[in-house]
């Protein structure tokens, strides 16, 4: 069997302009001039594309296919709620106890075992905290890029996610000075400082709902104003 050779063809790398060679009917995955990516590899594992978010935590240009968006969303939220009901089994909440009641009867931990498990569990779903919002709305803003949308609506839903944590807070603020008696209370929970306070968490549900949705559309074919596509680089 003999090798074929490339034959050079008249499709130009949109980078470079240099011409493609085509080996049995095949571009080569990247331009011989300037290394562009000029067809889909391989799928990655999930893990794969997850160390990639990682990777590219502070990168805001370019675009982001589905499979490395979900591979991160998927592994980091996986992790999230191992800790969460990791806690919950710890402190005895609502989940582990209907378990107890209407599953299976497990044993409580002894008191020693709670206070270090609840340590760890709770240091660990700190970190998870601080570190994973980052890469997440770095892959969110590529991931929306791919489909051809701007940043705008995860910057806004962004924000309104804070306006609900300062208006959560000050709703716990509130609370403890009522019950600690402060001086004129009365007329503290009035029906609009209740919705103002809920109002930006509900939008940004709302926000997060559509964000989610643009994240399940396949790739922009081709080269749009943020980059050329991983996924259909030439199509």
């Amino acid at each position: 069997m003999t090798d074929q050779a490339p034959i050079t063809t008249d499709l130009l790398c949109p980078r470079c302009s240099t011409k493609l060679p085509v080996l049995e009917d095949k571009l080569p995955e990247s331009c011989p001039g300037c290394s562009l990516l000029l067809r889909a590899r391989k799928q990655k594992a999930l893990n794969h594309n997850c160390k990639l978010a990682w990777k590219k935590a502070l990168v805001w240009r370019g675009r982001a296919p589905r499979r490395e968006f979900w591979g991160f969303a998927i592994i980091t939220g996986g992790i999230g709620l191992a800790l969460a009901l990791l806690l919950d089994f710890i402190v005895g909440g609502h989940i582990i106890s209907m378990i107890r009641e209407h599953v299976y009867p497990i044993p409580q931990l002894p008191g020693m075992a709670i206070a270090i498990l609840g340590a760890m569990a709770g240091a660990a779903m700190l970190l998870w905290l601080v570190c994973v919002p980052l890469p997440l709305f770095s892959v969110t803003v590529r991931r929306l890029h791919d489909v051809g949308r701007s940043m705008l609506l995860p910057m806004l839903t962004l924000l309104l996610w804070l306006g609900a944590l300062v208006g959560v807070g000050a709703m716990c603020l509130m609370t403890a000075f009522v019950l600690i008696g402060g001086p004129g209370t009365d007329g503290v929970f009035t029906s609009n400082r209740v919705i103002a306070a809920l109002a930006p968490g509900a939008l940004a549900a709302v926000f997060s709902l559509i964000i989610l949705m643009l994240c399940l559309m396949d790739s922009e074919r081709g080269t749009n104003k943020y980059g050329p596509s991983v996924k259909y680089p030439l199509e």
